[in-house]
């Protein structure tokens, strides 16, 4: 997807590093056989912690973003059924989420058993399918939504605070706030 913000250009980057995490994740969860126990090796370990970090903080700061800051002015500018189906795909998700993250603490912690991998390559599949669609919507619709709707001023406003991280986003007045420049 084209994009001509700094905000779109910020969502489609954090799309296309979920999408490779999620596909590297995919090809982890299809090495080893369900009824199989894998061993948690050095590469699984890494990727294993970088999934319990992108579902623990970087995504939910991917949808802070566009809840906060995006989806009430795209709404009021006709587009209330877009944004109603993108935030009911972020309260959908951020159940799965949790799960898979604390899913992938615990085996970072004590490895897999026969309890915890199918649970885990269940609701991992859960994830992957549920977050997968949930990006192509926003590819296909959000981002160019995001350019017809913010001003210069308030994109370039609004790319430093979400470059800035979380605090940035959630502390700012609504008054205050990039979009109500």
């Amino acid at each position: 997807m084209h994009t001509d913000s700094q905000t779109g250009q910020l969502l489609h980057d954090d799309h296309h590093r979920t999408i490779d995490l999620l596909n590297a994740f995919e090809t982890y969860l299809e090495r080893t056989r369900e009824d199989e126990i894998p061993h948690l090796d050095a590469d699984g370990r890494v990727l294993l912690a970088t999934l319990g970090k992108e579902l623990g903080q970087d995504l939910e700061r991917h949808f802070i973003l566009e809840e906060r800051c995006l989806f009430p002015p795209i709404a009021a500018a006709g587009a209330y059924e877009m944004t109603a189906d993108l935030s009911a795909d972020h309260e959908a998700l951020r159940p799965l989420f949790r799960r898979i993250a604390r899913l992938c603490a615990l085996a970072l912690r004590e490895g897999f058993d026969e309890e915890s991998w199918p649970v885990l390559r269940h609701f991992g599949q859960q994830l992957i399918d549920g977050l997968v669609l949930h990006i192509q919507k926003e590819e296909t619709a959000l981002l160019s939504a995001v350019d017809a709707v913010l001003t210069p001023a308030q994109d370039v406003a609004l790319a430093r605070a979400y470059r800035h991280g979380e605090e940035a986003l959630g502390g700012v007045d609504e008054r205050a706030s990039p979009l109500h420049v």
